[in-house]
């Protein structure tokens, strides 16, 4: 029995003895009962060394994380990864390792829960080896074939992280794992904040293991194996349907090696683990005991490796039993993946694999990506809209959620989502103008529907040289409001005249949304007619007011004459 069994919540030595012989039992069974027809299989000459590879993963939340509350939950006495962890303590199984947890506990610095913390101490004390998968367990192979695998990690996590869980509080963790807790630098002042943890703090695990590439089942092409060295795999983990015959579980695929996990005997592992009948794990354990045996008689001593499958619950209720049955038997010795890493390599070749439709579709989504990435150089601080969409791709990709029926729709709920965010910051639709003034200025409505606050170049054109129209200018525009912008503007000549105006980063020049056109009636002339009308009516006003004080006073002396007396002759 293996140290790494005795430190995990094993059962009891005597009833892993007893299962393990239950199950040798019963594969000598048909050989006893039926004489030398079916004689027991022959001893082999080196016991074949078998490593097996449990992935440990979660659903992830909306914005490609999760949550304290699913953390809590998760980690909890009775909740997912908890108990997939118990049972690998009780095992020496390689660990594939979603770094999606890893990054979602340590993101939350203080309020992380402490079963969670507790948890993350456990994996990391655990002697068991451990390789990271694509972020939330994103299928590299749909990456792999667009040329993407730069996005198969996290961009950044500035978004989720509160400063006031980060301080100095913090400096010391239980923790022996790389923590994203804040160290202190020379030039810092005393009363300074520490710096929060970088991407990569969060996502660090110590590298017991080179990077191991593990695309979904069966999917992998020989042309993804340049993508996978290019991007600095040096080894791609394969089911044996997706490669040439070999002798061992390492092949020498000409890039890169594979370490071929064998399809018939990990899907009998599969169901010896999963099962919570009794009676049908033995069956399982049976079964898996001569296709083990097969394997070593047709390649004595070689290796194998077995997988478990990627589920977001707990369902390898008996991976202990079934661990300790195959670690129990003589023809077969436990080693970590490292071991088989070291072995000697086959020569082989992938065989292709069919594309699913997630495959097919990831041009699409990583264009619109993107175009995304382009559109956030309007923001002040990109990453707080590029990052959190590049999490939630990496969560659509996931393996777990390309083998829904329904991963289609949510691809359009993705898709839906990009549209409205390249469209949420546009020119709002004003009609036409009417100018009737040779200076004016042409006022234009900027709406932002996004949370940020965005600045933007603003250009108005005249497509007939009628008008002419002072800009570009830059603009910014509160999150969730609008703004409306007036831009100076010298008529020329009457007429009509079409406007053309559009909105892009100051940055990076790229347009943002749709430009719109409207028309602007000049009547420049209009003011000069008007000035005249006024002036004329101010003279004729003038004259009216003179004319009414001349008469009024002649009329105020013929009165003053008329009451005088002898006012009627005139004086000689």
């Amino acid at each position: 029995m293996s140290a790494a069994r005795e430190q995990g919540r094993a059962l009891p030595a005597r009833h892993r003895a007893a299962a393990a012989a239950l199950a040798f039992a019963v594969v000598l069974a048909p050989a006893i009962i039926s004489g030398p027809a079916l004689a027991a299989p022959r001893a082999v000459s080196a016991p074949i060394e078998i490593s097996v590879v449990v992935p440990i993963t979660l659903r992830a939340g909306d914005d490609g994380m999760l949550g304290a509350e699913t953390l809590e939950t998760a980690t909890s006495p009775s909740g997912t990864l908890t108990r997939e962890l118990d049972e690998l303590l009780a095992t020496s199984a390689t660990i594939a390792l979603d770094p999606m947890i890893l990054a979602s506990i340590r993101v939350l610095g203080s309020t992380a829960p402490p079963t969670a913390l507790a948890w993350l101490d456990r994996l990391a004390a655990a002697p068991n080896e451990v390789f990271l998968l694509g972020y939330a367990d994103a299928d590299l192979t749909a990456l792999a074939r667009n040329g993407s695998l730069d996005l198969a990690t996290a961009l950044d996590f500035g978004f989720a992280i509160d400063p006031a869980n980060f301080g100095p509080e913090l400096t010391a963790t239980p923790t022996p794992t790389p923590t994203p807790t804040p160290t202190e630098t020379a030039d810092a002042g005393a009363g300074d904040p520490p710096p929060l943890p970088s991407t990569e703090e969060l996502l660090a695990w110590p590298a017991a293991l080179p990077a191991i590439a593990w695309p979904a089942s069966g999917s992998a092409a020989a042309a993804d194996l340049a993508a996978y060295d290019a991007a600095g795999y040096e080894a791609v983990l394969l089911n044996s349907g997706n490669l040439s015959e070999t002798g061992g579980a390492l092949a020498d695929l000409g890039e890169i090696r594979g370490l071929v996990a064998d399809s018939a005997a990990s899907e009998l592992l599969r169901e010896a683990s999963t099962s919570i009948d009794d009676a049908t794990r033995e069956q399982a354990l049976t079964r898996l005991g001569a296709a083990l045996d097969g394997l070593g008689a047709a390649h004595p001593g070689r290796s194998v490796v077995l997988t478990l499958d990627r589920l977001s619950t707990f369902k390898f209720y008996g991976l202990d039993e079934a661990f300790g049955a195959i670690e129990a038997r003589e023809t077969t010795r436990m080693v970590g993946l490292s071991d088989v890493l070291s072995g000697p390599a086959d020569p082989a070749s992938v065989v292709d694999g069919a594309a699913g439709a997630h495959v097919l579709a990831t041009p699409g989504l990583t264009a619109v990506l993107q175009a995304e990435d382009l559109f956030a150089s309007i923001l002040s601080d990109p990453l707080l809209l590029t990052a959190p969409r590049r999490l939630q791709l990496l969560a659509l990709l996931s393996v777990q959620e390309v083998a829904d029926p329904e991963w289609q729709a949510q691809a359009d709920v993705f898709l839906e989502r990009s549209a409205e965010i390249l469209g949420s910051v546009e020119i709002v639709d004003t009609g036409s103008l009417f100018v009737a003034s040779t200076s004016t200025s042409i006022p234009i409505r900027i709406a932002n529907a996004l949370d940020f606050a965005v600045t933007v170049r603003l250009d108005a054109r005249p497509l007939r040289p009628l008008l002419q129209i002072d800009s570009p200018a830059e603009v910014t525009i509160e999150p969730g409001s609008s703004k409306t912008v007036r831009l100076d503007a010298q008529a020329i000549t009457n007429g009509r005249v079409v406007v053309d105006v559009s909105l892009s980063s100051p940055s990076t020049g790229t347009p943002i949304g749709q430009s719109r056109r409207f028309d602007a009636d000049l009547q420049a002339q209009w003011e000069t007619v008007g000035l005249i009308v006024f002036a004329v009516l101010a003279i004729v006003f003038a004259v009216g007011i003179v004319r009414n004080v001349v008469v009024r006073r002649r009329r105020a002396v013929a009165e003053r004459a008329a009451t005088e007396p002898g006012g009627s002759q005139e004086t000689e």
